[in-house]
């Protein structure tokens, strides 16, 4: 079940083709509904919950699959570098083009990493926090549903479709 707060996320989020998820942890509640709603989704977390790992295997109009990793580390990668050691996996989903990085209830201290990551992907960049935090990145603020959404990086084109680069 996904929550209301949540569940607000998905009509601005679906405008995007090509999404990651940063923090899924076991709460796979937005990724699916944009899987299913035709969009390329990719999870990441440092943990992979049951649930998630589940929800990528069943079929969709979309796709969802599951990345372990961190972003402290995928923030940091650079373009073109040698990816051997990296903390990237050799079938690497961020090869691919994004449309945006989004985040639920995103610590402060994962914020500009998140942000950065974004920047190195040339993607939007979206999230909401725990709460009772402020952001900690510059944003722009957007009440959908009672929910507050940060959005850290815009679109280049902000033409209000659906966006696949």
């Amino acid at each position: 079940m996904v929550s209301s707060s949540r569940r607000a996320l998905v009509e601005p989020l679906s405008r995007y083709g090509r999404l990651i998820e940063i923090g899924v942890g076991d709460r796979p509640g937005i990724a699916i509904a944009l899987a299913d709603r035709g969009r390329e989704v990719v999870a990441i977390d440092i943990e992979i919950g049951d649930r998630v790992r589940a929800a990528a295997d069943e079929p969709r109009d979309g796709t969802l699959r599951v990345m372990q990793g961190d972003v402290l580390a995928l923030a940091d990668e650079s373009d073109g570098s040698d990816r051997s050691d990296s903390a990237l996996p050799r079938s690497d989903p961020l090869s691919e083009p994004v449309d945006a990085v989004y985040a639920c209830n995103l610590p402060a201290e994962l914020q500009r990493p998140t942000v950065a990551l974004a920047e190195r992907l040339d993607a939007a960049c979206l999230f909401t926090t725990l709460g009772f935090e402020e952001p900690t990145v510059g944003v722009r603020r957007r009440s959908i549903g009672g929910t507050t959404l940060y959005v850290a990086r815009e679109d280049r084109d902000d033409d209000g479709g659906t966006h696949r680069r």
